[in-house]
């Protein structure tokens, strides 16, 4: 089976993690990530090298990497003062990415060295950042100012206009048998790598189950008061209509109290799960998903097998519907 997993930040590596362990060995896995991350370290090696920001694909790479626990810690590390506060695996990948012939085998050799078999890409190879259209009517350029230009977001554009996305993930998404999107930063990890010209296309054309996971909070300058229903809106907007996806994955785990307490005072709270789609709609599937913890995030464990048999069970359906009629 081959899974396309597509977006950034926290919960793409959750998602992988949790296909890792609960596909079979000879599946493979492409995680496809946002290439407009101008903000941290990633933006700092960005703006004084450029390369392709770094952070997302460490984090992804290390989710799905077969080393000692030890070598992920060393590459997740972040030394104190000359260095910025660089994590040692984005040094290591800016390091890759000046002395290989480009940025896709810098990230290549850069599997190599963790063991990795699956695919970890760019949406894009070329330098691009993320502009949002706003409610108010303003613009506001660049990934890491969005979330602070407090107002809501209307809608997110790549510049240059002309970017295109990566041929082997276009390929990928092609051959793809299911295609993940979510959970993360909505605006800017999934629909910073939907609205790469090229990546929401080849996502609508596949033949792939399309599994959308939502959030389980919203994001202080991006979602606030989103519920399920606005976040499918908001794909719909950027060129994945709601009748292009097969399942919505929802969590119904409850999350203590005091938890919601220290999310609501950094202004989150839980995405309103409550919402009726009109038909033809995907099925939504709820289930308890979430880590018990003081960190509202998606538990691999839960997650990874619904999301495998989803894809199974669509694989096989699609499989049978290929098979001629016997006479």
């Amino acid at each position: 089976m081959k899974v396309v997993a597509i977006g950034g930040g926290t919960g793409l590596p959750v998602v992988l993690t949790a296909l890792r362990r609960h596909l079979a060995a000879r599946d493979r896995i492409t995680a496809v990530v946002t290439a407009a991350d101008d903000g941290g370290s990633s933006g700092a090696l960005r703006k004084e090298y450029g390369v392709i920001p770094p952070g997302d694909i460490r984090n992804c790479l290390l989710a799905l990497a077969r080393v000692a626990p030890e070598v992920s810690a060393a590459l997740q590390y972040r030394f104190d003062g000359g260095v910025a506060q660089h994590p040692v695996g984005n040094l290591l990948l800016a390091a890759l990415d000046m002395v290989a012939t480009d940025g896709l085998t810098a990230i290549r050799l850069a599997a190599e060295l963790l063991g990795v078999d699956d695919l970890v890409l760019p949406s894009t190879t070329e330098r691009v950042h993320l502009v949002a259209e706003l409610a108010d009517g303003r613009s506001v350029y660049g990934e890491s100012a969005i979330p602070r230009s407090g107002a809501p977001i209307k809608r997110v554009r790549i510049d240059p206009a002309t970017a295109v996305a990566a041929p082997i993930v276009l390929e990928a998404l092609r051959e793809a048998d299911a295609i993940i999107l979510g959970p993360g930063s909505l605006y800017t990890s999934l629909l910073a790598t939907l609205v790469v010209p090229g990546v929401a296309e080849a996502v609508t054309s596949s033949s792939a189950v399309r599994i959308f996971v939502c959030n389980a909070m919203t994001e202080p300058g991006e979602t606030e008061g989103y519920g399920i229903a606005e976040h499918l809106q908001a794909l719909a907007e950027h060129g994945l209509p709601l009748d292009t996806l097969h399942y919505v994955v929802a969590p119904t785990t409850p999350i203590p109290s005091k938890v919601l307490g220290r999310y609501a005072s950094q202004g989150a709270e839980p995405v309103d799960a409550d919402f009726s789609l009109p038909d033809p709609s995907p099925v939504t599937i709820r289930a308890d998903l979430l880590e018990l913890g003081p960190v509202v995030r998606h538990n691999p464990d839960k997650l990874g097998p619904i999301l495998c048999d989803l894809a199974a069970r669509r694989r096989d359906t699609v499989r049978m519907a290929r098979v001629p009629a016997q006479v």
